[in-house]
């Protein structure tokens, strides 16, 4: 059940990573129904680094930016509030 592994895997995020993606994707439950392409799901959560919030590739970090998740999960990039 898809809403299970998203519960799941947000469960998995510290407070502050929980409140950014919620500045992002707003109601997590919409993704509910969304398709998911879990294996590439698998293999980003394999690369992350969740000490330092970046993914890991061999020696080399890549710190997401607000646009490229708002690109990624097809959703307007938030504006308001953004220091």
């Amino acid at each position: 059940m898809p809403s299970a592994d998203i519960t799941r895997l947000w469960n998995t995020f510290r407070l502050v990573d929980r409140a950014f993606l919620r500045l992002i994707i707003g109601d997590l439950p919409l993704l509910a129904d969304a398709p998911i392409d879990w294996t590439l799901l698998e293999t980003a959560i394999s690369y992350w680094d969740i000490q330092r919030a970046v993914f890991s590739f061999q020696g080399s970090e890549l710190a997401p930016t607000v646009e490229e998740y708002a690109v990624l999960i097809q959703r307007p990039t938030p504006t308001l509030d953004i220091v």
